[in-house]
């Protein structure tokens, strides 16, 4: 490639990061917090984020494995949203920052769970799905891998009536058998918004929810901060979820008018 054929491509590039990634506020997110042009948002695949925001309603009732912007986010779209956190000190700052719709629940790693709950749990680990590990255990812990040592956090959402979530995001720990328990409390219209699923270490979830009735929509593409295309998947048994999005909205095409 010659110096001309280069200062073209490099013509093209600026004219797609001013097209696609200015749009969407990227540049905002480079300082490591998932934000936008208009503040914080879900740290997922633009794709992802554009079909979620047509989609949510302000009466929904959202549970999150995993808080952070997105909590914030959610609290400003939403009617409720509950978080369950296993790290203190991040729930701590996340908690601070919050509306009064927007609960952070802490519960860390290998914190006692009641007999209820643990009952609760054992078929899962009587016949457990795939669960791979690393030979890293700050790793597994950082990806969701762990079970057994994170069972008082993914019961955490036994505290409320099972049907109870319009929504529930599998992005934190023990991200399989947090699906296995969102299947038993999301509402029968609702559905599970679920983050890197390009990683096959999460089949196991991904086949309990197939086998619960769930279809996989995924949503590849690029997001806030990262610098990679991943993938966001929603996980539904209704399609009617996505009767909100027919319509195109206007004055976000092509056509210019």
């Amino acid at each position: 490639m010659d110096i001309n054929e280069q200062a073209a491509v490099n013509a093209d590039i600026y004219r797609f990061a001013q097209g696609y990634l200015q749009k969407r506020g990227w540049f905002e997110s480079l300082g490591g917090i998932p934000r936008n042009n208009e503040g914080v948002v879900p740290w997922i695949t633009y794709p992802a984020f554009i079909q979620l925001k047509r989609i949510i309603r302000p009466d929904f009732k959202v549970f999150e494995y995993g808080c952070g912007g997105s909590s914030l986010w959610w609290a400003n779209n939403v009617a409720e949203v509950t978080s369950v956190e296993h790290d203190k000190e991040w729930g701590l700052h996340v908690s601070n920052a919050a509306q009064p719709n927007l609960k952070v629940i802490v519960r860390e790693m290998n914190e006692a769970a009641d007999d209820e709950r643990r009952a609760a749990v054992a078929p899962f680990f009587a016949d457990p799905p795939e669960l791979p590990l690393s030979h890293s255990t700050p790793h597994n812990i950082m990806h969701g891998l762990l079970s057994e040592e994170f069972v008082a956090y993914a019961t955490e959402i036994m505290a409320f009536p099972t049907g109870h979530f319009d929504v529930i995001v599998v992005d934190g720990m023990a991200r399989t058998l947090s699906a296995w328990l969102a299947i038993r409390h999301l509402k029968p219209g609702g559905f599970i918004l679920f983050d890197n699923t390009d990683r096959w270490q999460y089949n196991g979830a991904y086949r309990l929810l197939s086998a619960a009735g769930f279809r996989r929509i995924d949503y590849y593409g690029p997001g806030p901060v990262n610098k990679i295309e991943w993938c966001t998947s929603l996980f539904v048994r209704d399609l009617n979820v996505f009767d909100a999005s027919i319509d195109s909205p206007q004055g976000d095409c092509d056509l210019g008018w």
